[in-house]
């Protein structure tokens, strides 16, 4: 599993689009029309669903701004995630082909009846970021305090958390902290945007929130927050888990798979390019414009997050994550959600 070395303080990307709450059945039927039989290759136009002003999206429009989708014969159709629907419902909603979700959330779709699979990787690990107010006495890790020490003085304390207690996310939260032996904290459901987690830590009616790109960013280079502990970086539930992968409807995966093996590459292409640094002025406009963020606060996102996406899927952790999920309670024991049953990478 990848893993950078470093301590940092990224962002919740994917993870926050996708809380593991039950899907609905249904997959998108909208630009496989158009994606060609695939018959002596790739091709055509593929209708791509993207929450807005997320950190994923980079690298899917860096390779568009790049030329990367053309040089493999391909079209994208983007479309806007609906604010109130998680990713499967979308993804049938918009009538896209592929979009990115959680484990939880393909997971409890797929045992719903939605038809869709991981055919590309996304981002490693849920990019959890814990902030507290900027004159906050809680210890740091970027201060040296260790992961466990940071999660034990949530004891007693209101923590701000994105998605509503019950959900996946609250539940591989509330994991974390029964690891480092926390009993008693009070949930408080802030929704996923960041300006409503900074607003709590700014009034004081939290001690410590979860933050959205690019908030965590904006409060770091604004200092807005004081950045406590990056989740993967501690605890199990975090850094054992896999996080959010691309995934795609049933009916297109089957109709047009070279189609996906090429929207797949394309994007390696793209992480490659932002890894290397091979075209920071043009990832940088594209994150000013498309998150409405300072040049400041994109560079921050562009240097800590990207070490975490990677188009590969990995079997041994995703089922890692898959029975983690079923004993928590995220998913179902039946239809044992698995590998196979998940996961179709085109060859």
């Amino acid at each position: 599993m990848h893993r950078r070395p470093r301590s940092r303080f990224a962002l919740l990307a994917a993870g926050l689009l996708a809380a593991a709450t039950a899907c609905s059945s249904g997959g998108g039927a909208g630009a496989t029309a158009n994606a060609g039989s695939d018959k002596g290759g790739s091709g055509g136009t593929v209708r791509v669903m993207m929450y807005p002003a997320q950190s994923y999206r980079l690298p899917v429009l860096l390779a568009q701004e790049k030329g990367l989708f053309k040089k493999h014969g391909l079209k994208l159709d983007i479309t806007e995630q609906p604010a109130n629907l998680q990713g499967m419902q979308g993804l049938s909603a918009t009538k896209s082909d592929v979009g990115i979700v959680t484990v939880g959330t393909l997971g409890q779709g797929w045992q719903a009846g939605t038809k869709g699979a991981f055919f590309c990787g996304g981002i490693n690990v849920l990019q959890t970021t814990l902030m507290a107010p900027v004159n906050s006495k809680l210890p740091s890790t970027k201060d040296g305090a260790d992961w466990k020490t940071v999660l034990k003085s949530l004891e007693g304390k209101k923590v701000g958390i994105q998605t509503p207690v019950g959900s996946g996310l609250q539940l591989i939260f509330a994991e974390a902290l029964k690891e480092a032996g926390v009993k008693n904290v009070t949930y408080v459901n802030l929704g996923g945007g960041s300006s409503a987690a900074l607003a709590a830590l700014k009034k004081g009616s939290v001690d410590v929130a979860q933050l959205n790109p690019t908030g965590t960013q904006f409060a770091q280079y604004a200092k807005s927050g004081k950045p406590l502990l990056y989740m993967p970086d501690g605890p199990k539930a975090y850094k054992d888990y896999y996080g959010s992968g691309w995934v795609g409807t049933e009916s297109f995966l089957k109709q047009h798979p070279q189609t996906a093996k090429a929207f797949c590459d394309t994007l390696g292409e793209s992480l490659k390019l932002l890894r290397n640094n091979a075209d920071r002025d043009a990832a940088l406009k594209i994150l000013t414009e498309d998150a409405g963020v300072t040049k400041p606060v994109a560079e921050l996102v562009l240097d800590d997050t990207y070490a975490d996406f990677d188009t590969h899927l990995d079997k041994a952790t995703l089922t890692t994550t898959l029975d983690a999920y079923v004993r928590l309670g995220i998913l179902k024991h039946q239809p044992k959600p698995t590998w196979d049953a998940l996961v179709d990478v085109p060859k």
